[in-house]
This record gives structure tokens, sequence and C-alpha cells, in this order.
């Protein structure tokens, strides 16, 4: 940053001769890493204070001085054993983002340095002598810009936090993302702004620590809400009984669970301690979900078989669903779904034929009542026989057509022998 460095500050003698303050080594004001580069002291003259209620001056006592210390952080402006406070010292505090102006100005015998607050105090320190103090100003100019540049990035960061944290209260953690997104920006720009200040470790990145362990934590929390969303969302597909999309869902959740648990061993957080059940939870979900498919098709082949002939059509037709059902997903994904493809192709063509079967037993019951109520003279009867018929025997028709293990021309020639018209009087039906 420039400027003169390695400023001897320490007080070697305390309470006499040319001590600074009262009671206390200068060393000991300076607080953390913070690291004087100029420490500037007069005698007698102390310091001026202006504000909208007049101005003051501010003396050190006889046997101390005023200091002003220009630190990698602040401007100190202390006064030793000032009388008219029970010889205490007195301090004023100045962070560089507090300060709006610094003006150095040399005279014949003296020579003053004024700051100016941005709560338009002025404060004016007073140095013997016509040194200038140029590069003092001009040191402390470089720092005012280097802490408002990072404060204006810091300030911003947290508003892109609590941003994040609204959006993540709300459950919309897609939102959270884009905040988050421009905070790590922010902080990255403002940890190169505390880079290019000056070497080590010092205040500036303390500062963009303090936000960073705040991201931390809104990420896991990111990331947890999104599992969680996914989660439910997986739970909605599976009941559904779309299990492909299930188990996307459900692995998406988990990645989000990883990336959150992963992200809480480096910070500490409390609630972290709930996702491993949670997580636990969405693993057992993915198991099931890859298993469900071939255990439906099982089941529903098993409710299908003996069933009667009022309800094997509809049994069978879940029968034949599900084992294609379970069929497409293990081709799609064989590493996730449970089934052997062969095992399964069998399972389909077998289920296929007793569908057709159970189609063609209602269509000869059927067409039996219909021939019956046409012979009794009954002709709406026999027409609705005749109906229910046709439509069982073309509904195993197409069945058929679809397999090879079926033969669709079977039902094409039940579709021919039945009569197209019926009024009591038509002749036998066609063959």
């Amino acid at each position: 940053m420039g400027g003169s460095r390695n400023v001897e500050h320490t007080v070697l003698r305390d309470g006499s001769g040319n001590g600074y303050l009262k009671g206390v080594r200068l060393d000991d004001v300076f607080e953390g890493t913070e690291e004087p580069a100029y420490v500037l002291t007069n005698e007698k003259r102390g310091i001026k204070h202006e504000d909208s209620n007049g101005e003051q001056v501010v003396r050190p006592g006889s046997a101390y001085n005023a200091v002003l210390a220009v630190t990698d952080e602040r401007v100190l402006l202390l006064v030793g054993g000032n009388e008219e406070k029970s010889g205490q010292n007195r301090r004023v505090s100045l962070p560089y983002t507090e300060i709006r102006s610094v003006e150095s100005k040399s005279g014949m015998l003296k020579s003053r340095l004024t700051l100016t607050a941005r709560t338009s105090d002025r404060y004016t320190f007073w140095l013997g002598g016509r040194e200038d103090y140029g590069h003092v100003e001009e040191h402390i100019e470089t720092a005012i810009s280097y802490w408002v540049a990072l404060d204006r990035r810091l300030e911003k960061a947290r508003e892109h936090l609590t941003e994040v944290e609204d959006t993540l209260d709300d459950g919309d953690p897609m939102m959270a993302r884009t905040a988050i997104d421009r905070t790590e920006e922010l902080l990255g720009e403002a940890e190169q702004v505390a880079t290019n200040f000056r070497d080590g470790d010092h205040a500036m990145h303390r500062r963009v620590a303090q936000l960073e362990s705040r991201l931390s934590l809104a990420r896991i929390r990111t990331h947890w809400t999104q599992a969680r969303h996914l989660a439910g969302a997986a739970e909605s597909a599976r009941t559904d009984g779309d299990y492909l999309e299930a188990y996307e869902a459900y692995s998406r959740s988990l990645s989000e669970y990883e990336r959150a648990t992963d992200l809480s061993d480096d910070v500490e957080y409390q609630a972290a301690d709930d996702l491993p059940n949670e997580m636990a939870g969405v693993e057992k979900a993915v198991t099931e979900v890859g298993a469900a498919p071939l255990r439906e098709a099982t089941e529903a082949c098993e409710a299908a078989t003996g069933a009667e002939a009022r309800t094997a059509v509809d049994r069978w037709t879940t029968a034949l669903d599900t084992c294609h059902e379970a069929l497409t997903l293990v081709l799609r994904r064989e590493d996730v779904f449970d089934g052997d493809p062969d095992s399964l192709r069998f399972q389909v063509e077998w289920a296929a034929q007793k569908l057709v079967e159970a189609h063609r037993t209602v269509a000869d019951e059927a067409r039996d009542r219909g021939q019956a109520a046409r012979e009794a003279g009954d002709a709406a009867t026999a027409v609705e026989a005749y109906d229910r018929a046709r439509d069982h025997y073309e509904s195993a028709r197409q069945v058929a057509a679809e397999f090879r293990s079926c033969d669709p021309g079977r039902f094409e020639r039940a579709l021919d022998s039945l009569p197209e018209n019926v009024d009591g009087k038509t002749a036998d039906p066609r063959t």
C-alpha cells in the first residue's frame, strides 16, 4: 500500500519523561494483528475537536503526549493523562470507513493534520516544525479507498445473504442459489481487496471470513432445502408409479444431502445432526424404488392367476401393464431396477396370453348368450350379447397382434362368425 513501515511505537518508560499514555503502553491500545504505519506525537498542543456544538482542545498532561496513530484498520487519536478528565487518557477511534477526508498542512513553525469524520466532526492534530506530512495524508487516503471498497462489497454481500436466508425461509432454494453465487463473487472481490491492501493476515481478511462463515451456513441450508424438495418430488412420482422419475429425483436429493453433509464438516451447525437420518431415509427409498416394478409385476400376476372370469380381464390387463413396465425400466436402467430382461420378456408374453384367453372366455360366453337369446326371439338381449362378444374378440385380437406368442387370426375368424344384424328372423351366424 506504500508508506513507512516498522514504526517505533513502543513506550519504553511508563508515566514519566517521554511516556505517551498514562498506565498503558501504546502497544496495548492496538488490537489483534493491527499494525501501525505512522505514530505522530505532540507534547503540549494536543488535539482540537470541532462539531456542531463548537470546538474544544484536549491537551495531554505534563508528563504525557498526544498521539495520532495511523494503523491498517483506523486512525487513533489519543491524549495521555488529560487533566480535564482527572488525569485519565482520552481516545477517539476513527475506522477508515468513517473518515470523510484528510488534509495535511505545513507552516513555518508548525504543521497539522486534519481529519473530517462522516459525522462532520473535525479533528486537528498539531505537529512541530515545518515537515511535510503529505505522505501520511496519502497513506490515510489510500487506506480509506481500500476500506470503502471492501465495505461496499461486504455490505452488498450481507444484502444477498439476507436474501438467501429469506428465500430459504420461503422454501425457494433455486432463488437462494442465485443470491449465493452473487455473494461468492462479492466475497471473492473483497478478499482480493484485502490481499492488495497489505500482506499477511489482517482485519480485512477477518471481516471477509465472518461473512464466509455465514455463507457456509447458507450453502448448507440451500443444499439441504433442495434435498428435501427433491425428496418430496420423488415421493410424489413414486406414488404415481413413475419409478424412473422417482429414482432420478431421489438420486439428485442424495447428491444435495451429500453436499450439505460435506459442507457441515467444516462449520459448527447443530441442525446438521439431522442430516444422516434424512439421508438414510432417502437411501432406503432408492432401494425400494429399484425393487418396486418387479415386485408389483409379480404381485399383479399372482392376483390375476385363478381370478374369476368377471375380474380376470381387468386383473390380467393390470398384470400385463406392470410386467411390461418392469421390462421397460430394466432395459433402460438395468443398474437400477431389479429383474432379468429375459425372464421379464417371458413373463410379458405369458401375461399377454393370459389376457387374450380372459378376453376369449368372456367373448365366448357372450356369443353363446347372444345365440340363445336370438333363438328365443329376444333380439335386444341378443344384440347386447353379440356386441359384448365383439368388443372382447376385438380386444383379444389387438393384444394378440402385439405379441409373437399369440394368434390374432383366431379372433379375426371369431369376429367374422358373429351376425351383423339381429332382428329375430336373422339366419344362423355367418361361417
